[in-house]
């Protein structure tokens, strides 16, 4: 899932280059879900011992159990029918019993880390030359801001014009850039294939 959502996140990209649409945010943000993807799919896929590769795939299922608690928690608070609030009982009771399995069947008690571990793990191991390994982590922290509506990605990405003398305020202009745009691009769909390729790996069984 992790593998065929990024591609789905690149493909949006694509079909909106394709259509002569180039976006200053919306496009990154969609590039950073699939950077998401692939990079976690890099992550639990790369490593040869099984028990390894298993325990971060369970870090996985273990932080989508623990956002679907979240959510159901949250919407136990709205008004439900009493049919509804008995379905959704039914199902974080379902939820609980998962996550005292996957509890059961971990090594450890780690929290997925996208930031610290996933990212730069997959960089690490996708791009053997240290600029490019340096770069993702900055696209990163870059492509953050956009999904959390920051500005100062945008910023970054604009041209001012002349200050007014009175006020020191310029004018900025933000369009779509394909400077911008193909790094980000690029680098998520190396990452994805590099994914795919270790998927393809693993089921040929070439593991220890």
């Amino acid at each position: 899932m992790s593998l065929v959502a990024a591609a789905e996140h690149l493909r949006l990209a694509r079909d909106a280059i394709r259509a002569g649409q180039l976006y200053p945010s919306a496009h990154f943000t969609a590039l950073r879900s699939a950077r998401v993807g692939a990079c976690q799919g890099v992550w639990m896929l790369r490593p040869d011992d099984t028990g390894t590769r298993r325990e971060r795939g369970l870090t996985v299922i273990a932080e989508t159990y623990h956002q679907s608690s979240v959510y159901y928690n949250e919407l136990a608070k709205h008004d439900l029918t009493t049919a509804e609030r008995a379905d959704l009982v039914d199902q974080q009771t379902w939820l609980q019993g998962r996550q005292t399995q996957v509890a059961t069947l971990r090594t450890g008690s780690a929290r997925l880390d996208l930031t610290n571990i996933v990212i730069p793990n997959a960089l690490d191991h996708t791009f053997s030359d240290k600029p490019r390994r340096e770069e993702g982590r900055r696209m990163w922290r870059e492509l953050s801001a956009d999904a959390h509506v920051l500005v100062w990605s945008i910023a970054q990405r604009s041209i001012f014009g002349q200050a007014a003398r009175r006020t020191g305020v310029a004018e900025a202009t933000a369009g779509g850039d394909w400077a911008e745009l193909a790094p980000a691009f690029v680098a998520s769909h190396l990452l994805l294939k590099e994914g795919w390729s270790l998927f393809d790996r693993r089921c040929e069984g070439a593991s220890t």
